[in-house]
């Protein structure tokens, strides 16, 4: 199984390859994690000893590399093909299959590409949809997506080795109760996720700073850090709101949050599988989230677990529901049900029986 890197990496996706690793060498499979990080590399989720973790980089992950260094790190990874008998090669995202495409050249290894975003991230960024990395999607003997609507986005000619497989979301100990005010008399709005452009917490510190004199016993927490920490404090303290809008940083026990929080809120650009919202919805929160990202709104059912709406209008629905405690306690209820049909049996049987179609 291969990612780019899991050093202190706490997004979905390094959960989620981590958690299918865990269940593959449970279930009595020889696994390894192959990353670009370099040997001293820590994950931030716990790893199963009887997985064997090849960090083959010797530069830093997600950064420019020379061609000796390419070449290098494909000859590590092929190393650790050689080592194995005829895996199967589970790479999470496209992008990272050139390399692993070149170590295992001449081998007839099985490839699965589990795509862990939406093709509309490539609205918002700048690098191209048609890259060497998609195009070799066609070398591919099964293509995961985490939505039935994502599958429109492909073309044709792949559309008949995609399968559907969402991400695990465990039950929770300790829900939420979202219409009852805290045992310090607040009501908590709260994001989860990557302090980034992509997050878009700054709409969300904007349209709550729009209504919060309204609700005086109502404030934000930003979980999470990310490359715009310092751009969101700063603007936090421009707006006079430090009392009321507080940035916690990267948590290791996110649920406890989740537990004592009412509304949950999540203004993406584009997602894969919204994890952190999913987790909100297993906690029984209701949530808010833009109606154009994908993902967001596979998970939100509309007027039911929660609202989907315009960027213009998050303002609004956040008054909405921090104004409605029995409206945040349906919705909650509601949340709960509908993200049951996630739960890891369900998730990891697919994975099961879609491993047991290659031929090995």
């Amino acid at each position: 199984m291969g990612t780019i890197s899991l050093n202190q990496m706490a997004g979905g996706l390094e959960k989620n390859i981590v958690l299918l690793a865990n269940h593959l060498v449970m279930r009595g499979h020889r696994v390894s994690l192959v990353t670009f990080d370099q040997p001293g590399a820590i994950s931030f989720y716990e790893i199963h000893p009887g997985i064997n973790w090849h960090k083959v980089g010797r530069t830093r992950p997600h950064t420019k590399i020379g061609f000796r260094d390419r070449l290098e790190l494909i000859c590590r990874i092929r190393d650790v093909f050689k080592a194995t008998n005829r895996p199967v090669v589970i790479c999470f995202h496209h992008g990272i299959l050139p390399r692993f495409y070149l170590a295992s050249l001449f081998m007839g290894l099985h490839f699965i590409c589990s795509d862990r975003n939406s093709l509309t991230l490539y609205q918002h960024i700048r690098q191209a949809k048609w890259s060497v990395g998609f195009l070799m999607l066609v070398l591919t003997d099964i293509i995961t997506v985490q939505f039935p609507s994502y599958v429109k986005d492909y073309p044709w000619w792949l559309k008949n080795r995609i399968n559907v497989i969402p991400n695990p979301v465990q039950a929770v100990q300790q829900p939420a109760t979202p219409e009852q005010v805290s045992s310090n008399g607040r009501f908590r709005l709260i994001n989860v996720g990557r302090l980034c452009a992509q997050k878009n917490q700054r709409l969300l510190i904007d349209a709550f700073a729009k209504i919060c004199a309204k609700h005086l016993d109502w404030d934000l927490h930003l979980i999470g850090d990310g490359e715009i920490y310092d751009q969101l404090r700063a603007h936090i303290r421009t707006l006079g709101l430090s009392g009321r809008i507080f940035l916690e940083g990267r948590q290791r026990d996110v649920s406890s949050f989740l537990s004592n929080a009412n509304l949950f809120c999540m203004p993406s650009q584009w997602e894969g599988f919204p994890n952190a919202l999913a987790e909100a919805m297993a906690h029984g929160l209701p949530c808010i989230g833009l109606k154009q990202c994908a993902g967001v709104r596979d998970l939100i059912a509309n007027g039911t677990s929660g609202l989907l709406v315009d960027e213009a209008d998050l303002d609004s629905a956040l008054d909405k529901m921090m104004g409605s405690p029995d409206a945040r306690r349906s919705m909650g209820e509601a949340s709960k049900r509908l993200i049951s049909e996630y739960c890891p049996e369900l998730v990891y049987q697919s994975w099961d029986e879609l491993l047991d179609k290659i031929d090995l």
